[in-house]
């Protein structure tokens, strides 16, 4: 959230529908996060350009399950502090995600006051160490 006299945090959103991207991107910004977006993963080395202070991802990505890009970008050394919350309407989103290494998950469809509180949750320095 931004704060007089801090940058905004940054989030990355990395879903392959266009509708979740749009809504959340919104939402986000609305609360005065700087978001980006993504409907592919574009590899380790483009998120950590990003340097995003929190990565939400989607679990079914088109080309590669999201399960294997959260491994990937927190087996990382550039990557594997940015905590991910993962996106998805499995009915095992809690199992799936830590399966996969995240930090967290939202089940779809989610509320936006779930959204902005998990946001905060893992933007926030006091909560996150």
């Amino acid at each position: 959230m931004k704060t007089p006299n801090m940058a905004p945090k940054k989030i990355l959103i990395i879903d392959d529908n266009e509708g979740i991207l749009f809504a959340v991107k919104k939402a986000l910004e609305l609360k005065g996060y700087e978001a980006h977006t993504s409907e592919t993963f574009m590899g380790v080395i483009a998120v950590a350009n990003v340097a995003p202070d929190l990565l939400y991802l989607d679990v079914s990505l088109v080309g590669k399950d999201g399960r294997e890009v959260a491994q990937e970008l927190k087996g990382n050394d550039k990557t594997k502090h940015i905590p991910i919350v993962m996106f998805t309407a499995y009915p095992n989103a809690s199992e799936l995600a830590k399966e996969a290494g995240a930090d967290g998950f939202l089940s779809k469809p989610f509320e936006l006051e779930l959204l902005w509180k998990m946001t905060e949750k893992y933007t926030s320095t006091s909560e996150k160490d």
